[in-house]
């Protein structure tokens, strides 16, 4: 099928999934009815776009706002229930709540998805790739998360080339406010939710914790009906364990002040402590695979400090930003290290990642001329890590940093009061790598008579091997950034007096310089078992459509969204694994009962490619449709309860390659406010 072809195919189921939403929604959409109920599309702000505040529609990129009500409302226990449902974003679990957790944008590995919270990236250096495990963060706080797809290296450096995803904490305003959640339910899960927040004068705080305990279930081969072998391919899979727990907390806090009209300071804290049980399948020994030594402990913790200080009669914004964090993750895994000289139970490897630096950005007002954005950056990351016992010839540790020197402007312009036009470009300086530079333009023009705004951005990406694949027993200190080249056209649409909107893009990236891990050239003589290397060529293409509408002003609400992706190898000529073509989902919710909302969500994932490890060779997992039911009922100012059923129709599915989910589980909870 030729380009073309293939884009009028995409754009035409996209086209025909919008219209049957519409369509379901003609009934209640009666011209010339007044305050009425509209969608609430264009009242939250964003940030990451171009790193100013601006109302999603007056954006002219393709952004998700996931506000505070709907994550809590849906008993979101971490970051990954959170985001699920999103628009072009794909979530990987290996086996429950928890556990390692991969995220995919727009087809886009992890590492090529930036993560920020209150702007400060919070990848692991320690990781292979350098990406942030989703597992392990909490849903402390937060108020709201945005996802910003498509390249945006020209303003937030290396690893966005999928996008960014930039999760907001809560910063206190009003009188002073508290609230307790508690929760119980299915796998002997807990969950508790304290928070403070408030504002005195010129002083603001905002102060959370969140605990979580899960008995769960085994991650590995639950729920799976097909014979499973061990890592020989032979062996029967041993029985399964009663279960893998998982225990996690969370704090996060900000504190600011206002000096005086023009100078405010604040300083801002967020981390996460989680332990979990895992599974070895892939060991030589039975007894190994369900060995309840084999068990994570993380840490992560980050700390900023900010000024924010007005110049000029406010024509000129200037923020400084210190940041830190540092991560510790503690394995310990049966025969992982083992030593006839040690007791292999009591092997444990340790992984140190720590990321510190300094930003300026400025924000400068040229009257009629547009708003010019510009800054400088300069961020240091280690590794270190460590075993104990050290037997020498199973482990080589790692003690590595690099420097990125950084440099970025943008320029923002309206013209006509409705053409929204910006262009910009940055410039990273890796210490001892190349310097690389990334460029990116985007056009909206609105049309306020109709509710319309047409879109479009084109932009570079790219992304700095990992300290992992640079300075490890595998790794090449030569290896050249990853990079990318994207461009996405949309449009969102408003009808019917604000009470229908949809959002419908079309988006191509590709990639270069992919970095791999295998028998090359470039592998030294000691790298006998292979290195990494750059040579991976691939691209990614589809289309997103979200909507959200009221079908009954103050009683029915409807939300979908459907993301349709080719993803593909250019170098082998396959499809890139864990990259479904289609997925959809679709909420319908009802507040017709004061103080009551119900929600219906039914989540559809087409045939997604995985790979089997143990057999070396690729596998299609089934398709799978899974509803959930949510339930919140506010009794007065200060008492709410809630509860929701997961997965009613007890869907069996996978979505790593033998990993097992949930079956139907019901939870409820209570929450006090003051």
């Amino acid at each position: 099928m030729s380009s073309l072809s293939h884009w009028a195919a995409l754009a035409g189921a996209a086209s025909r999934f919008a219209l049957c939403s519409a369509v379901l929604l003609l009934p209640a959409s009666a011209a010339g009815q007044e305050a009425l109920p509209t969608v609430e599309i264009g009242a939250a702000t964003i940030v990451s776009a171009d790193r100013v505040e601006e109302r999603v529609d007056k954006s002219s990129s393709a952004v998700t706002v996931i506000p505070s009500a709907q994550i809590e409302k849906r008993g979101a226990t971490g970051l990954t229930e959170a985001l699920r449902g999103a628009p072009g974003l794909d979530l990987y679990e290996t086996g429950g709540p928890g556990a390692q957790t991969s995220v995919f944008l727009r087809g886009a590995t992890p590492g090529q998805t930036l993560v920020l919270v209150d702007g400060v990236r919070i990848g692991d250096p320690s990781s292979t790739d350098g990406s942030v495990d989703l597992g392990g963060l909490v849903a402390t706080d937060i108020e709201r998360i945005e996802v910003l797809r498509g390249p945006q290296s020209a303003l937030y450096g290396s690893d966005a080339m999928g996008g960014v995803i930039h999760i907001v904490t809560r910063k206190g305003e009003g009188r002073p406010r508290a609230s307790l959640s508690l929760e119980g339910g299915s796998y002997g899960t807990g969950h508790l939710r304290a928070r403070v927040s408030g504002s005195e004068d010129r002083l603001w705080y905002a102060f959370a914790i969140d605990a979580l305990t899960i008995d769960g279930h085994p991650r590995y081969g639950y729920r799976i009906t097909r014979p499973l072998t061990i890592g020989d391919g032979k062996t029967p899979l041993p029985p399964l364990p009663p279960n893998d727990p998982t225990r996690k907390g969370g704090a996060s806090a900000r504190l600011g002040y206002r000096v005086n009209e023009d100078i405010a300071v604040e300083a801002g804290f967020f981390g996460y402590d989680s332990a979990i049980r895992f599974d070895n399948p892939y060991s030589f020994s039975g007894v190994d695979v369900f060995d309840p030594q084999n068990h994570q402990h993380a840490t992560f913790a980050q700390g900023f400090a900010r000024i924010d200080a007005d110049m000029f009669d406010r024509a000129l914004h200037n923020r400084f930003t210190l940041f830190g964090n540092v991560t510790n993750r503690d394995v310990w895994q049966a025969r992982s290290c083992y030593d006839a000289s040690y007791d292999s139970y009591n092997c444990r490897r340790g992984y140190r990642g720590a990321r510190r630096g300094f930003e300026y950005q400025g924000d400068l007002s040229l009257d009629g001329f547009g708003l010019l954005t510009f800054g400088a950056r300069n961020e240091t990351e280690s590794v270190r890590t460590s075993q104990d016992p050290v037997p020498p010839t199973t482990f080589t540790p790692i003690e590595a940093a690099q420097t990125t020197h950084s440099g970025f402007a943008q320029h923002k312009l309206t013209l006509l009061e409705r053409i929204d036009l910006s262009y910009g470009g940055r410039i990273d300086a890796v210490d001892q790598n190349r310097t690389f530079a990334t460029w990116r333009a985007t056009a909206a023009y609105r049309l306020e008579e109709t509710g319309t705004k047409l879109r479009g951005s084109a932009g570079t990406g790219a992304r700095v091997a990992s300290l992992y694949q640079r300075f490890s027993q595998y790794g090449d200190p030569t290896l050249a950034p990853e990079t990318s080249v994207g461009y996405d056209v949309g449009v969102d649409q408003s009808l019917f007096g604000e009470r229908l909107y949809a959002s419908l893009s079309l988006f191509e990236n590709r990639f270069r310089d992919l970095i791999e891990f295998g028998r090359a050239p470039s592998c030294s003589a000691t790298q006998a078992f292979g290195c990494y290397y750059n040579v991976g060529r691939a691209r990614t293409k589809g289309v997103e459509f979200s909507g959200e509408a009221i079908v009954v002003p103050g009683e029915w609400r409807l939300r979908t969204s459907y993301t349709h992706l080719a993803a593909e190898n250019l170098t082998t000529q396959r499809s890139l694994f864990r990259r479904p073509r289609d997925k959809a989902t679709g909420s319908l919710i009802y507040t017709g009962i004061a103080g009551l909302e119900l929600e219906a969500r039914l989540t559809f994932v087409g045939p997604n490619p995985d790979y089997d490890y143990i057999f070396s060779q690729r596998v299609m997992l089934a398709p799978y449709a899974k509803l959930d039911l949510f339930a919140d009922y506010k009794i007065d100012e200060r008492m709410s309860v809630f509860a929701r059923i997961e997965n009613v129709n007890d869907a069996r599915y996978e979505e790593v390659l033998d990993y097992g989910t949930a079956g139907r589980s019901i939870y409820g909870g209570v929450k006090f406010s003051w």
